[in-house]
């Protein structure tokens, strides 16, 4: 059974995974095989045989591999998380035409850690976890509602907001109550213990260094 997403903020900061094996992209309207097609630089993309986190990680040689991916999918959406030097940061927008895309990025080098969604070529939210909430694209406040609900921002012009409210959430406890919130609001969950412990089809998705190298 699915979990929800707020296990992710424990993984990045896990003792036992390291971050840069999990930048995960999910996508609603392509499959699997079609969003690491999209995500990948190079062509034609070969798909592998299943492997554990641990052995995609192993195959990131730094001159011929630069990022594995494993995919998988939950419910309606598709997900990819990958192991090495992912660019989601800064994944072009037109790999969402037709279809939603979220991202997840540790950004473990250069916090802090962020989310974005994209859909029809375009980037509708983004914002950092962990750190408030700054919204920027084309629906800044699509998910202001919910978070002010869950009690992790206070609402829009209240006192708190315009004075700015004493932090009463730790980063990680943050970022598990936006996970939450982002999960409920798009309808997705991940399965931690097939993603952390288990084997998933496996996909080269660079061949080349990140332009941020």
């Amino acid at each position: 059974m699915p979990d929800n997403l707020a296990w992710i903020a424990d993984a990045w900061h896990s003792a036992h995974l390291n971050p840069t094996d999990l930048y995960i992209t999910c996508a609603r309207g392509l499959s699997p095989h079609q969003l690491a097609e999209r995500m990948a630089d190079h062509e034609p993309v070969e798909f592998r045989p299943a492997l554990t986190v641990q052995e995609a990680s192993s195959m990131v040689d730094l001159t011929h591999i630069y990022c594995v991916g494993r995919i998988g999918h939950s419910g309606n959406w598709s997900f990819i998380v990958e192991s090495g030097g992912s660019e989601g940061w800064s994944l072009d927008p037109a790999v969402s035409r037709g279809a939603e895309v979220l991202i997840f990025d540790p950004r473990p080098d250069d916090p802090p850690s962020f989310f974005r969604y994209l859909a029809d070529g375009e980037v509708q939210l983004h914002f950092e976890l962990g750190s408030g909430y700054h919204p920027a694209g084309f629906q800044p406040d699509l998910l202001r509602p919910a978070l002010e609900a869950f009690g992790v921002i206070p609402p829009e012009g209240s006192i708190d907001d315009l004075l700015g409210a004493d932090q009463e959430l730790s980063p990680v406890d943050e970022k598990r109550r936006v996970l939450e919130v982002i999960g409920e609001h798009f309808g997705l969950s991940l399965p931690r213990q097939e993603i952390e412990h288990g084997r998933l089809p496996s996909v080269v998705t660079r061949t080349s260094p990140p332009s941020s190298w």
